[in-house]
């Protein structure tokens, strides 16, 4: 009967133990769709965050004829400066990472951020006219990953739509709004990892 007790109580304080070491962190729910594979927050282990451009490779272009495509890619440097620049803002002015680096090497205690450009949809005029409630309106999709610089591993994913910025209500076209809404990328990014650390 002891015996039997003594394995009933170690198997359950295995369970816990086992259950407790598994758990990762609760979601951000700053983006969409975000996968978390860290169970404790990124603080103090990591100091550094690098901010890798957003490749746009394999990108969709969806509502959008050949010279708006050239012209958005024209637009490309312009949409990853001011996800970065609006990311380092904001985890500055959070006091989130001792060292923030654009492009630069891997060191220690330190992430890297990586992310693509999915979709650039470039809407329609008439439909947000005609129909309004947001049909018809200019977005970005973008998907990435949070990555430890030492071993490559996989700390987070995540993928998001970003309509904002007057987005739905306005009849203003991708031109002026693609710049805002790559702003509204990074300030999500920021939340993402303010969350995060």
């Amino acid at each position: 009967m002891n015996k039997i007790l003594l394995s009933i109580i170690v198997g359950m304080c295995c369970t816990t133990f086992a259950g407790a070491a598994d758990k990762t962190l609760p979601r951000p729910e700053a983006l969409s769709e975000e996968t978390i594979f860290l169970t404790e927050k990124l603080s103090p282990k990591y100091d550094t965050l690098v901010i890798k451009d957003f490749t746009a490779d394999g990108v969709e272009y969806t509502n959008v004829n050949d010279e708006e495509k050239a012209e958005i890619d024209k637009m490309l440097p312009v949409l990853k400066a001011n996800i970065a620049l609006t990311l380092e803002a904001e985890l500055k002015a959070n006091k989130v990472f001792k060292a923030i680096v654009k492009n630069d090497a891997p060191r220690d205690k330190a992430v890297i951020l990586e992310g693509q450009f999915s979709e650039f949809n470039a809407g329609s005029r008439a439909l947000k006219f005609f129909v309004g409630f947001g049909a018809g309106k200019a977005y970005i999709k973008f998907k990435g990953r949070l990555l430890d610089a030492e071993s490559g591993k996989e700390l987070a994913l995540f993928e998001d739509r970003e309509t904002g910025y007057r987005g739905s209500m306005t009849l203003e076209g991708y031109q002026d709004l693609f710049p805002h809404q790559a702003k509204g990328i990074g300030e999500n990014l920021a939340k993402f990892l303010i969350n995060l650390y």
